[in-house]
């Protein structure tokens, strides 16, 4: 096999990713470089973070029936003593309350809203982790094949640098080479044997980081299909900047503390005025000659303190309105950086495929250049060498575009407030 030019087989397999029909509906029809999906989906969904973020989730709707319910419960409290009274006797007495904190109105609605947010902010931080877990599995595959890519394009031209010295040697025997070639046949032998190791170590150290992440066999994929074109996807959904900056979850996620913050503070202002405590009591003296019944009334006092958590909560709350803007302009400026990278990396590829192209006809016209004695060894290598260089780089750019597409592909999911694939 010419390793300027191998020819590689058809896939054994393609993996439909129905994520990429989001965006673009041929894309189904492609082989991509991409996991399978549902090894994809069980690990985001087995990772300790995801587990931690839906245990949060749960955690929040267990709060929030807290809050809804309130913080007062019923307090009954009882006691009894013995009275002596001097010419008339001893007597056995005692009483007893039921007493409770009642909120005043208005103040049970802003703490069933403030559940409602929190439950509202969990969901939305469960989705970026989920977005980030599936990111880092996604970075790990690409890092997984790219390394395997490698290796296997080395082993290829180490292949083809053995049967070229075995050539040159068999050529140098019977006369027809000089030494000097077959000393550069080896050489150029021995550091092609250099790179293939390492290719190969490199390559299994990026699979054993992967299989801490994604449940998978391997990661070689035998070829894929040229990256599609970026001009397709936001257009073709109408999907806009200001779509993906109010879908995306992170900034959810900061509209929901925000809100928190706002609602807090309304409800410190309420308890400007606070909640007064009723008890009812009952009691017996003197025996029972007496019986006693009542009602009372407790309200705590302390108007600077409550002036002061006041003006913390508002703070806090002006402090998380500005947070939230902060987030929505680092989503639009990551949105415009996502879209500048789908288009660099796809034009890159153009480039270096361009150049992939030209230079192994060189290499193909040189080779049959030195067969025929046109051109010496030394001067054949050389382009060959440059060839190898061109082909490995068209690769790994063909690679990043479509790991681009896939990043892409898996924040513009969260448009429609999904993560995982349909």
């Amino acid at each position: 096999m010419n390793p300027l030019n191998p020819g590689l087989p058809r896939p054994s397999r393609i993996w439909l990713v129905a994520v990429f029909a989001l965006w673009c509906t041929d894309l189904a029809l492609a082989a991509v470089p991409l996991p399978p999906e549902d090894a994809l989906g069980r690990s985001v969904a087995a990772a300790p973070e995801t587990r931690a973020a839906r245990s949060r989730l749960l955690q929040a709707r267990s709060e929030a029936r807290l809050s809804a319910l309130g913080p007062y419960e019923w307090t009954l409290s009882g006691a009894g003593v013995k009275r002596d009274i001097e010419g008339e006797g001893r007597f056995n007495e005692w009483d007893t309350a039921l007493e409770r904190p009642v909120r005043l109105p208005g103040k049970a609605a802003l703490d069933r809203e403030l559940g409602k947010l929190m439950i509202v902010r969990a969901a939305a931080e469960l989705q970026v982790v989920e977005r980030t877990t599936r990111l880092a599995i996604l970075d790990a595959w690409f890092a997984c094949v790219g390394a395997a890519e490698r290796a296997q394009l080395l082993e290829q031209d180490r292949s083809y640098m053995q049967g070229v010295y075995d050539a040159v040697a068999i050529r140098r025997r019977g006369g027809d080479l000089a030494e000097l070639d077959e000393a550069l046949a080896s050489a150029e032998l021995a550091t092609a044997n250099a790179g293939t190791t390492a290719a190969r170590m490199q390559a299994a150290d990026a699979a054993r980081a992967l299989a801490t992440r994604l449940d998978v066999t391997s990661c070689a994929v035998e070829s894929w299909d040229a990256p599609p074109e970026t001009t397709v996807g936001t257009a073709s959904l109408g999907v806009t900047a200001d779509d993906g900056v109010a879908a995306d979850p992170a900034v959810r996620v900061s509209a929901a503390i925000a809100e928190l913050a706002s609602v807090g503070a309304e409800r410190t202002r309420r308890d400007r005025w606070p909640d007064p405590t009723l008890a009812a009591t009952y009691g017996r003296e003197r025996g029972g000659v007496e019986r006693l019944g009542g009602l009372s009334i407790s309200v705590p006092l302390g108007v600077r303190r409550r002036a002061a958590e006041i003006a913390k909560a508002e703070a806090a709350a002006a402090v998380a309105a500005a947070e939230h803007d902060t987030a929505r302009a680092n989503s639009r400026r990551e949105w415009l950086a996502r879209s500048a990278a789908l288009r660099r990396s796809h034009e890159v590829w153009l480039a270096l495929a361009a150049a992939e192209a030209h230079q192994r006809r060189a290499a193909d016209l040189t080779r049959h250049a030195f067969e025929l004695g046109e051109l010496s060894l030394a001067e054949s290598l050389i382009v060959r060498r440059v060839a190898l260089q061109a082909r490995v780089a068209e690769r790994e750019a063909a690679l990043a575009a479509w790991h681009a597409l896939a990043i892409d592909a898996a924040y513009r999911a969260t448009v429609g407030g999904e993560i995982s694939a349909p």
